[in-house]
């Protein structure tokens, strides 16, 4: 049986403290901005594209960060392999940041208050502050 395979990219933007979320019709969470990597384009490429498409973000990677892999859907449970490769970025346009369609809201959310739980967030966010990439 051939198992279903996504793999993606986004950016760790950060900003006083203030991790950059976004949410759409998907998923009941927030999540990094990024999205599937398109034929012939690499990941730190995707990321870039993606930031922009998503939150009309302007971004320079500074390092790539831990991958996370997952072996079912966070949202439908059903079983597929998602790859999701993760960039610290620096923002170069904070005052033009806005949600682009689909994307419904975007937030800066204090890295303390997830931490300690206050927000419902991606898997991916939940392991890269465990892990202490996002700080």
């Amino acid at each position: 049986m051939v198992v279903e395979e996504i793999i993606a990219s986004g950016p760790i933007i950060i900003n006083e403290g203030k991790l950059l979320v976004d949410k759409d019709d998907k998923d009941d969470f927030y999540k990094l901005p990024g999205g599937r990597l398109k034929e012939n384009e690499s990941l730190d490429e995707t990321c870039i594209r993606e930031a922009w498409e998503e939150v009309n973000a302007d971004i320079i990677i500074i390092k790539k960060l831990s991958t996370l892999i997952l072996n079912r859907n966070p949202t439908t449970h059903k079983k597929m392999r998602i790859e999701l490769h993760h960039y610290l970025a620096d923002l170069n346009n904070l005052n033009e940041i806005k949600p682009v369609h689909p994307i419904k809201e975007i937030k800066w959310l204090d890295i303390k208050e997830i931490k300690r739980g206050k927000y419902n967030v991606a898997p991916n966010i939940k392991f890269l502050v465990e892990k202490g990439e996002i700080k």
